[in-house]
């Protein structure tokens, strides 16, 4: 990896003293300054026309090896600036150090430098060593030298913004830490936001709002550790905050209205993140969660007893096919009514004591989460098998199926009265309940 200065020449060389890091470096161009105070592995040199013919010659003078003329034009059109992007793109190499100057050329300049970082970083993955400025406005005479003293000025801290932007608006819209993670590098929160992402990615809801519960603290104190660009951080914490913070809760198996609730946010955001495999793997463990709650159960994560409530919810919907095949068989009992008399229906009775509770107790309501159980089961089923079925679910059945399963089960929360949302929602999936109402699990 070597370190590349990329430097843009004006066309109205002055004398000037920079002061850079402690010291003083005299020249005509800035880039005079850098062959001096730099250690570089080669310097291209962005020249027009006109630069070529009057400030080039300044740094030829040099006969060093290393300083490479790269033409452009001058950038009065959108293609000319274009020509210039490409120009600079062209020259850096993968995993190159580079360090522009914008001190020269046209004010159009430093804008276009903010973007060269920002796609050479992501594109080629350079390291910004540093984006210096000769600030000759703010220069003043010495009396000495009677020369123009200006301070370089080091903006690459406002190029890393533009990487603290990307990594928040990834974590935010797609759950993935790693960039901001690396950012944030050794700092409680780069752990506590991998294991958010780590836990937001592999469906684990339980530590997902347990590490959401730490995060406000650990982007606190790390918004502290950075000085300088603390304020632009916290901006982006918040933004972290306003998505992450609403899943926080300690204990979560402590307090099942508000877990119900979590968990309901959760699959919402994975619903609206396009994120179905995640959304509908949870809203299974979800109904399974929301009858034990309204059965005034205890949620149980213990195999047996977890297997028990599935099994209710299985039995219920073989119960439920079962009736609806009964009267497609009555319908054809006239034509062949031995063929009708071979296949038992499925009866209540053979349901496990949970299943019986909720056919006994819910009479108008069992066959619609026997529906809804089934619904889940077969698209979470199609999902996890990844295509790897002679009859595969089509692509574009995938998610109307999931947004029906969703809205079904938004409906089961508001006919229960779980979940109270706001009255003017209208989306397939809200995201921000009201509250949870509470009854007593047992």
């Amino acid at each position: 990896m070597g370190h590349t200065v990329i430097t843009f020449l004006g066309v109205n060389p002055q004398e000037v003293d920079y002061e850079y890091q402690g010291k003083t470096y005299t020249g005509k161009v800035f880039a005079e300054a850098l062959v001096q105070c730099l250690k570089f592995d080669r310097m291209l040199v962005l020249t027009t026309p006109e630069a070529k013919e009057k400030t080039f010659p300044l740094l030829q003078k040099y006969g060093d090896s290393r300083i490479q003329e790269v033409p452009i034009p001058t950038g009065k059109t959108e293609a000319e600036m274009w020509e210039i992007f490409d120009a600079v793109i062209r020259h850096v190499p993968e995993s190159e150090e580079v360090t522009f100057d914008i001190t020269h050329g046209l004010r159009s300049i430093p804008f276009l430098v903010f973007l060269f970082a920002a796609y050479l970083q992501s594109a080629k993955q350079v390291q910004i060593r540093a984006i210096l400025y000769g600030a000759l406005e703010i220069g003043v005479i010495s009396e000495e030298t009677k020369r123009k003293r200006a301070p370089v000025v080091d903006l690459s801290s406002f190029a890393t913004m533009l990487r603290w932007i990307n990594a928040a608006d990834q974590f935010v819209q797609t759950g993935n830490a790693s960039r901001l993670a690396n950012l944030l590098k050794q700092r409680k929160a780069a752990e506590t936001l991998e294991q958010i992402s780590e836990a937001a990615f592999l469906c684990q809801p339980i530590t997902l709002m347990e590490k959401a519960a730490e995060l406000r603290p650990n982007l606190e104190a790390a918004a502290q550790s950075f000085k300088i660009t603390s304020q632009p951080f916290s901006v982006l914490s918040e933004r972290i905050l306003e998505t992450f913070e609403a899943f926080g809760l300690k204990n979560p198996l402590n307090n099942y209205g508000e877990f119900l609730e979590r968990e309901w946010q959760l699959i919402c955001w994975y619903h609206d993140h396009g994120q179905l495999i995640q959304a509908l793997t949870l809203t299974r463990e979800f109904l399974i969660d929301v009858v034990n709650y309204r059965l005034e159960q205890r949620i149980d994560l213990e195999k047996d007893k977890r297997q028990t409530m599935e099994r209710a919810l299985s039995g219920l919907s073989q119960l439920r096919i079962a009736r609806h095949k009964a009267g497609k068989k009555e319908a054809q009992a006239h034509s062949d009514p031995e063929e009708a008399s071979t296949n038992r229906v499925s009866s209540p009775d053979d349901l496990n004591r949970y299943g019986r509770r909720i056919y006994d107790e819910w009479p108008e309501e069992w066959e619609n989460i026997a529906e809804l159980y089934d619904e889940i089961s077969q698209v979470r089923n199609q999902l996890n098998h990844a295509q790897h079925q002679v009859e595969s679910m089509k692509l574009q059945k995938i998610k109307p199926k999931a947004e029906k399963i969703i809205k079904g089960l938004q409906t089961l929360l508001e006919n229960w009265r779980l979940i109270s949302f706001p009255s003017e929602a209208s989306s397939a999936c809200v995201s921000t309940p009201s509250s949870v109402n509470s009854p007593s699990p047992t």
